[in-house]
């Protein structure tokens, strides 16, 4: 292992400097050894705030490798990511080494959580693959919840450090709601003289993982002051205190399955006698409960997502009552791509049907989401821009379906001006039809009242029509998947600025007539003065007030203001 984190041996030949010296050489040339151990069980789908557990992940491993020091090494596994109920699902995609940031992210931007939390022998493989070198080896585990694979992670930690007297566990617990679990993640840390830390949401979590890194590259957190020594009253033993609870539940997608760790809802109503409404006594949004509840009959029910189940409860006196939920649901896992190596940010509408129904029964706006929903079986959709693609599931009691949609879409960046280089035009109506002609009947795909528009546009070949006042352009577009378009779109048109004093209303015609000698009325404005665009050309404007009016030949010049003042005749 590394020369620059072993002062041990150093320090017991009394060469205290030396050793000092001696480490921070080792140090620049050698760097820290780190293993990230990574969570990405079914319960990652979980959300904290407005995006998953497992895209918040992702969001953290890419701003630590954005300051990841070049000397130092970086390994990865991963578990629970490829198989439902496999203790075994635990994989190695990077042994510790050189950090290539692009292929590491590809490596953790590609997992799609399903399965079981073997935390603890994930810890295990880590450990052994960091064997044979020399100084401190750091392994970062992070997770969201409690091992399931029946193992003992306290023992097992206390055997590996024994084994490897320079590992050192570091924990990090993400959102988690079980009390066990914290337990278990603090006792690894301990056994191995790692340290426990806790994250809420995102942001907590890249400073965990910082501070874990931090420690590893041999700057550790300083030590807690040691206690005041105090001299303890001598006490007579009492008897355990009484839990504050009698009444406990825990909700499972399916009898067997794991215990959920989503923000659930549960409501408990008391029984009451036909033609007495139920009354309420608990309400609770954790991924499980701990109440206190007089004795007597309840109906409890429990609604995860758009799953939810109802049971009887009896809370018996002097008892711990517990009651487990199985709510024979599943969990959809659902990510939009804008293309197969280019995850969507935004701008991506999910849509979740009963198969054969026509029901929304899940909307979300987010680019990766999750919902827990019944079994059965379910037409999902996205909708990202122009690009609608949709697919067929079935959802197993317990099981974790994840659905990736690439959308194949790319981007138009457009621009609407007055005439090429010039002004842009003021929420012009932008939209885009499919096709490179025009079909009785057809309707836009997408559109936007905006000079600057921005469309995310599956790949084909495209009209895009831009309609402002007076002026109608259409312009050929063809994209790409993945690709960025950045057009302008010219409308060689020209701002009349109008304005009649006394007048009430301005009409603007064709200098042409037709067959019977009318002219054809562009427009009539009746609040004044007024802007109108117009194509560059010749027109006839008139004032008219009652049956006064007054006519101008005008020349609208493209890509300039023109001002047209009329005066009625007194």
């Amino acid at each position: 292992m590394q020369k620059g984190f072993c002062f041990t041996l150093l320090g017991l030949l009394g060469l205290a400097g030396a050793s000092l010296a001696f480490a921070a050489s080792a140090r620049a040339e050698e760097g820290a050894r780190v293993m990230l151990v990574l969570d990405a069980s079914g319960s990652m789908w979980g959300k904290v705030g407005a995006i998953t557990k497992i895209e918040a992940a992702r969001q953290t491993v890419g701003t630590i490798l954005k300051g990841w020091p070049s000397e130092d090494h970086l390994g990865l596994i991963v578990y629970g990511h490829r198989r439902k109920g496999d203790c075994a699902d635990i994989e190695m995609l990077k042994p510790v080494g050189p950090v290539d940031g692009q292929t590491f992210m590809t490596m953790v931007g590609g997992l799609t959580p399903k399965g079981r939390t073997p935390m603890t022998d994930a810890v295990r493989a880590a450990a052994e693959a960091m064997k044979g070198h020399e100084g401190r080896a750091t392994i970062i585990l992070v997770s969201d919840g409690v091992e399931t694979c029946n193992a003992d992670p306290c023992e097992v930690a206390a055997k590996l450090k024994k084994a490897d007297i320079d590992l050192v566990v570091d924990t990090v617990g993400f959102d988690i709601k079980d009390p066990e679990a914290n337990r278990e993640l603090r006792c690894m840390a301990a056994a191995t003289g790692g340290i426990a830390l806790q994250a809420e949401d995102a942001g907590e979590l890249t400073k965990a993982i910082q501070q874990a890194v931090h420690a590893a590259q041999g700057n550790p957190p300083p030590p807690a002051p040691p206690p005041e020594p105090k001299i303890e009253p001598k006490i007579e033993p009492k008897a355990e205190p009484r839990p504050a609870w009698n009444l406990t539940g825990y909700a499972r997608l399916a009898a067997g399955d794991d215990p959920l760790t989503d923000n659930l809802q549960w409501e408990l109503t008391r029984l009451a006698p036909e033609g007495v409404p139920p009354e309420t006594v608990m309400t609770s949004y954790n991924a499980n409960i701990h109440e206190q509840v007089a004795p007597g009959d309840y109906i409890l029910t429990l609604t995860a997502g758009q799953a939810s189940v109802r049971a009887p409860v009896t809370i018996k006196p002097g008892e711990m009552n517990r009651v487990d939920m199985a709510l024979n649901a599943g969990r959809l896992g659902l990510r939009a791509k804008r293309t197969a190596t280019e995850t969507a940010l935004e701008n991506a509408t999910w849509t979740v049907k009963a198969k054969g129904g026509t029901d929304d029964l899940f909307t979300s706006y987010d680019a990766e989401t999750a919902v827990i929903l019944p079994a059965g079986e379910y037409s999902v959709t996205l909708k990202l821009g122009t690009s609608i693609q949709s697919r067929d599931v079935e959802v197993a009691p317990a099981e974790t379906v994840p659905v990736e949609i690439i959308a194949g879409v790319g981007k138009l960046k457009g621009k609407v001006v007055f005439v090429s280089g010039g002004s842009l035009a003021k929420d012009p109506h932008v939209e885009i039809l499919a096709g490179a002609t025009a079909v009785d009947g057809e309707s836009f795909l997408a559109d936007a009242y905006d000079g600057e528009p921005v469309f995310d546009i599956a790949a084909g070949t495209y009209r895009v029509h831009v309609h402002i006042d007076g002026v109608d352009r259409v312009f050929p577009l063809e994209i790409k998947a993945g690709e960025t378009v950045t057009a302008s779109f010219p409308l060689d048109a020209g701002l009349a600025a109008l304005d009649a004093p006394g007048a009430d209303s301005v009409r603007i015609t064709s200098p042409e007539t037709d067959i019977y000698g009318e002219a054809k009325e562009i427009t009539r404005l009746y609040t004044l003065p007024a802007h109108y665009v117009l194509p560059a050309g010749k027109y006839k404007i008139s004032a008219w007030k009652g049956d006064v009016s007054t006519v101008q030949d005008v020349e609208i010049r493209a890509g300039i203001r023109n001002e047209v003042k009329l005066a009625l005749p007194q």
